[in-house]
């Protein structure tokens, strides 16, 4: 990679040239991926036929339609389900039975062969009485109830295509290259005027196991065509260069979601309080994204800002290892109420210096309020600025790790260089303040040693031991806790860590001098206050020292 397109990279941003140099780079490794399935699935031969002979239909239909098969090949239907075939192939992986997930490959040579407008007799698998034909639809073979897993025989002929065989009564037709919807025929979706795949019918969708099509109703796909549309209305306008900046038609596909994606790499935040809709994205298909119902057009565009510096990380990763990630959680992230390990850290940096330059650029241009674009702006680069330091100081990041983490460095500098209305840059200091007491109170403890050191000094009415003797232990909500961050049993005496974390924020607004028990709050957890008075003569007590 030139060093300069991995520097506009490394600011969070990136040129039409960077990025497209990361499609290339994602083109060959999924021709490679896709080489060694065919060799994987040639050694494990399935009840639907051979491997080989499925891809001689697919390489003669890219002599006539090259332009037509590379596009198939290189969609995020192909790429999610050729690694997930080789998971399941290496065993990381479950799904349906191994011969229907690797017959989708048959399914994947009749598409390659309409599009070139060739002949094909092939056997397809079937889930639950459908055969989908990525990136064009779903073919209903049997009637409703229909259930697990079959195979049908394929006929294509001049574009018409023929299925039989499936305990259906007799043969189905569609024309799927022209053919309207109708009982047996569900086009795929994409947005209106543009090449992004709305996509509520490939069963490797998800970024977990496959799943069964689930074609929007006509409202709901209306509410996102609108979205989409507002969407790329907001950033399409004119504004500021740089991160946070989203060319619309590098978005390959959007996966509407009604649940949290399952598996995802770009899963660094938990779902916000705000209405925004939860997102994720996978590294094996660029530019896809999995997105719950936003609520209008902007959470979507900032959603699709989030998930795509996902994807640059992805194929940035498939080049450079960035972190030597002993995958301990133990980092504070401020997007979410959980420790993380260094890559989960990582992706949630890249992701939020884009987020912090797509509110950057709202202040300007008028498609949100501007008060609320300011906190926004002014939250995120505290709090990411802060994850960049964290991974520079405590992660161990690789040469091209470091390069990339001072790229996001120089940018969120000069942003935190930039004015923002003294009350509003307050809000956010005070924001970045409560989550981080919160978190402290959910994830740290005291050690023994600190612990026991507390509790005899405070009985005896001796000073307070010095906070820097000690260092805090992860406990309460961290790693292997409940999914919701309170951990259950967690060594708190039955205090709630948001309520105390609000009580000991509200105190501190009063009083600036009990500020100083913000730096530890964990160390009033060793004392366990069990009433409110006795959380007020222990904060007394440790302000003695603190």
């Amino acid at each position: 990679m030139p060093g300069r397109l991995f520097d506009e990279l490394a600011s969070g941003g990136g040129s039409a040239e960077a990025v497209a140099f990361l499609v290339r780079v994602e083109r060959t490794r999924r021709l490679m991926l896709l080489g060694e399935l065919l060799d994987r699935l040639d050694e494990h031969p399935v009840v639907v036929g051979s491997a080989g002979s499925a891809w001689r239909l697919i390489a003669e239909a890219a002599e006539v339609r090259p332009e037509a098969t590379e596009q198939l090949l290189m969609s995020p239907q192909v790429g999610c389900w050729i690694t997930h075939m080789l998971r399941r192939m290496h065993g990381t992986a479950d799904g349906p039975p191994l011969w229907a997930d690797a017959g989708h490959l048959f399914a994947l040579s009749l598409v390659a062969r309409l599009r070139a407008g060739l002949d094909a007799d092939v056997t397809v698998p079937l889930r639950d009485g459908a055969l989908t034909l990525p990136t064009l639809g779903l073919v209903t073979v049997t009637g409703p109830g229909a259930g697990g897993f079959a195979t049908a025989r394929a006929r294509l002929r001049g574009g018409e295509l023929r299925l039989s065989g499936a305990g259906s009564g007799g043969e189905v037709v569609v024309r799927p290259l022209d053919g309207a919807p109708d009982r047996h025929w569900t086009p795929a979706r994409t947005f209106a005027g543009t090449p992004t795949w709305l996509d509520d019918l490939d069963p490797y969708r998800d970024l977990d196991e496959p799943v069964a099509p689930r074609p929007l109703p006509d409202a709901e796909s209306a509410y996102w065509q609108r979205l989409f549309g507002e969407a790329a209305g907001i950033l399409s306008r004119p504004s500021t260069t740089g991160p946070g900046r989203l060319r619309v038609e590098e978005v390959c596909r959007i996966v509407p979601w009604t649940g949290a994606p399952a598996g995802a790499a770009g899963a660094d935040r938990e779902p916000p309080g705000s209405g925004s809709p939860l997102s994720a994205t996978t590294a094996d298909a660029f530019g896809s994204m999995v997105v719950s119902r936003p609520r209008d057009g902007l959470a979507l565009a900032e959603a699709m800002v989030h998930e795509f510096q996902h994807s640059k990380l992805g194929a940035l990763l498939h080049l450079f290892p960035l972190l030597d990630d002993d995958g301990a959680e133990v980092h504070y992230a401020p997007w979410r109420s959980d420790p993380r390990h260094a890559s989960g850290l990582l992706q949630g940096a890249y992701a939020f210096t884009g987020v912090t330059g797509f509110w950057r650029d709202r202040m300007a241009d008028g498609a949100a309020d501007p008060e609320l674009a300011a906190f926004q702006f002014a939250l995120r680069r505290l709090q990411t600025r802060l994850v960049v330091r964290t991974l520079l100081t405590r992660a161990k990041p690789t040469g091209p790790g470091i390069r990339l983490l001072h790229g996001l460095a120089a940018t969120l500098d000069g942003w935190l260089r930039e004015p923002v209305a003294p009350g509003v840059a307050a809000r956010a200091r005070a924001a970045a303040l409560a989550h981080r007491v919160e978190w402290r109170l959910r994830n740290l403890r005291c050690g023994e040693a600190e612990r026991a050191a507390l509790t005899t000094a405070f009985r005896a009415g001796a000073v307070p031991p010095p906070p820097s003797r000690y260092q805090p232990v992860l406990g309460g909500g961290g790693a292997g806790s409940a999914a919701d961050g309170t951990g259950g049993a967690d060594g708190t005496g039955g205090i709630d860590p948001h309520g105390l974390s609000n009580r000991l924020l509200a105190v501190a607004g009063r009083s600036p001098g009990h500020r100083a028990l913000l730096r530890r709050p964990e160390r009033l957890l060793a004392l366990a206050p069990g009433t409110p008075e006795e959380l007020r003569r222990a904060a007394d007590w440790l302000l003695l020292r603190a």
